[in-house]
């Protein structure tokens, strides 16, 4: 089927300029193919056959909560878990001096994606909603919220995203309906899969990157609490290519 597929794409791209009709079938064949690339990553992964999950070329942004220049040369994607010690320490020690010397300067693009691992971490799924649903309301609510939910860890409950969101100011019933809609719950649910379908078990894991405007391409996966000075190297790799 795949084969198929993918024949039946090469055949109409090589037809020459498209009708919209037929770009309209590209598109859906190419997101087809994708989809179909993603279920064999991810069903490799859950029968713990990881010598069978192979990360694709590019590494999708999605909807993740992006920081920064969508035009910079580099993008850096972390997928994180909201009760994770690690992904805190990260977000502590390492991402204030990576946002100023690289986000706040245009030469990395940040996307922040969703990998709760709610068998440890059973919070993790709707703090991710949380902090969606603050960002939603402004982007300046983004790192305060994500800090204080850090901050939490193991403590956060049902109740801690309602008083967190009180404690920034945002409007209550449009904070709580937001929580309520399932809408940013499909979300994450889905990053959770994109994830694990590339294979990424554990938190804080990085895709870093060139950026082509939805992707990132020619990446390297980083995993647990990186240091600036490591990502200082990464950032010096690509420059020198």
């Amino acid at each position: 089927m795949k084969k198929f597929a993918l024949s039946a794409l090469a055949a109409v791209m090589l037809s020459g300029c498209a009708s919209t009709a037929e770009q309209t079938q590209i598109k859906e064949l190419t997101q087809r193919i994708t989809d179909l690339e993603t279920t064999q990553r991810l069903l490799a992964s859950n029968v713990q056959m990881p010598h069978l999950v192979t990360m694709p070329t590019n590494i999708a942004f999605s909807d993740g909560v992006s920081l920064g220049d969508p035009k910079a040369p580099l993008a850096l994607v972390e997928f994180t878990d909201l009760q994770c010690p690690y992904c805190a320490k990260f977000q502590s020690d390492t991402f204030p001096s990576f946002k100023e010397k690289y986000i706040d300067t245009g030469i990395v693009y940040y996307v922040a994606r969703e990998l709760p691992l709610v068998s440890m971490h059973p919070q993790a799924a709707p703090a991710a909603v949380a902090l969606r649903c603050a960002a939603e309301q402004g982007m300046n609510n983004y790192e305060p919220m994500k800090s204080a939910l850090f901050e939490m860890g193991s403590k956060l409950t049902s109740e801690s995203y309602a008083q967190e969101a009180e404690k920034l100011n945002l409007d209550a019933d449009m904070f709580n309906t937001c929580m309520t809609s399932g809408k940013y719950a499909k979300s994450v649910n889905q990053s959770y899969k994109y994830a694990s379908s590339l294979g990424l078990s554990s938190t804080p894991s990085f895709i870093m990157g060139k950026n082509t405007g939805l992707e990132v391409t020619d990446f390297q996966v980083l995993k647990g609490a990186v240091s600036i000075e490591a990502l200082d190297e990464v950032v010096a790799d690509f420059s020198e290519k």
